[in-house]
């Protein structure tokens, strides 16, 4: 996994917790939402979630799953990167295909991290 750490405005790896990562990540989210006009209530109808949920993704106080976040990228037809990242490379492509399987088991790999967190 790559991340641009000068992009975020975070001088080391060691510093960045999953707060500042979901953060981030929740500006994306929010700002896809108002690009196409929806209200939290729509977007929580579509994915499954409360209104309440997705304010809380929104501000990043719950980690949303990379699974929602792959339904999110289809559903307003962005590239996932859009929502993991303002332009940081959270991850690398293969050239562009996205059929790198070192991806996808990136996003497994931080499914399964999400899990052991809320299991905690």
């Amino acid at each position: 996994m790559f991340i641009n750490l000068d992009e975020l405005g975070i001088p080391c790896f060691n510093e960045i917790t999953m707060k500042e990562i979901s953060k981030k990540i929740g500006e994306r989210i929010k700002e896809a939402r108002e690009e196409k006009g929806l209200t939290q209530k729509q977007l929580g109808e579509f994915l499954g979630y409360s209104t309440m949920g997705i304010s809380y993704f929104e501000q990043g106080v719950r980690e949303m799953k990379v699974t929602d976040i792959q339904k999110l990228a289809g559903y307003f037809g962005k590239d996932i990167s859009f929502f993991l990242s303002p332009s940081l490379v959270m991850f690398r492509a293969d050239k562009g295909t996205g059929t790198d399987g070192d991806a996808a088991k990136s996003f497994g790999d931080f499914d399964k991290f999400l899990a052991k967190r809320k299991a905690k």
